[in-house]
């Protein structure tokens, strides 16, 4: 049976991704963590009634031995890791990428993959503040995730670059989001929470309309109309794209 893969599923915004898949998918969804014991009663906790079609596993971005039997049987793959470290830039959201691409390839099975990286990833946005304030709390942090989008734009693979703005672990479905294709300069951009992030990451590993596209994403200060949902702004975001 085909399943979907959560790299960096540890994380709160890939965990939101493995909810947001056991919620509308009846496919089982394989959770991948450097550490299963650490991190594998807060997803089963966090699956509630869809316990059994989780999977946690351990893999790791960073070492490409370990990608091959967590992408056994993988039909879509979303990448949310992201290293914790000063200098842990380079070797998860460049060469992490990279390897995830080159493991799902060999795979010959993956139909998507949707990589989470950010707004103002872009050199034209080289000198905007908060671009150089990032770079700097986490060495290059995002130069190397751009690093990591090109690898994966040019892998062969079908993909969709999600980059959201600002992130917070307020409620979903509350206020309308836009999404910019394929921006190089994102200004004015909000913030979106986490739970939006993983519908549109959800929602790209199948909508023929986000093959191969990078989309910039935030939320607006529009509150969705009464009786709208996240379902219904999610469809209307990519019927826009």
């Amino acid at each position: 049976m085909p399943v979907n893969v959560v790299f960096g599923a540890g994380g709160p915004t890939g965990l939101e991704c493995v909810k947001r898949l056991l919620a509308v998918s009846t496919d089982p969804v394989r959770a991948v963590v450097r550490d299963p014991a650490a991190h594998g009663d807060k997803l089963r906790q966090a699956a509630g009634d869809a316990t059994s079609r989780l999977q946690v596993v351990a893999g790791d971005v960073t070492d490409p031995d370990s990608l091959t039997a967590a992408l056994a049987d993988a039909a879509g793959v979303i990448f949310a890791a992201s290293g914790k470290g000063y200098w842990s830039a380079a070797a998860v959201d460049n060469q992490g990428v990279k390897n995830v691409a080159d493991a799902a390839k060999a795979a010959g099975n993956v139909s998507r993959v949707v990589l989470v990286s950010s707004m103002l990833t872009h050199p034209s946005n080289r000198f905007h503040p908060i671009r150089v304030l990032l770079n700097n709390i986490r060495w290059s942090l995002m130069d190397n995730k751009f690093k990591g989008e090109e690898a994966l734009s040019s892998s062969g693979l079908s993909y969709t670059i999600v980059k959201p703005g600002g992130l917070t672990n307020a409620p979903g479905g509350t206020v309308q989001l836009r999404a910019d294709v394929d921006a190089t300069r994102e200004v004015g951009a909000g913030s979106i929470s986490r739970a939006d992030v993983a519908a549109v990451c959800v929602e790209a590993l199948t909508n023929a309309a986000a093959a191969n596209k990078a989309l910039s994403i935030h939320g607006t200060k529009q509150l969705l109309a009464e009786g709208q949902g996240l379902e219904g702004e999610i469809t209307r975001l990519f019927g826009n794209i």
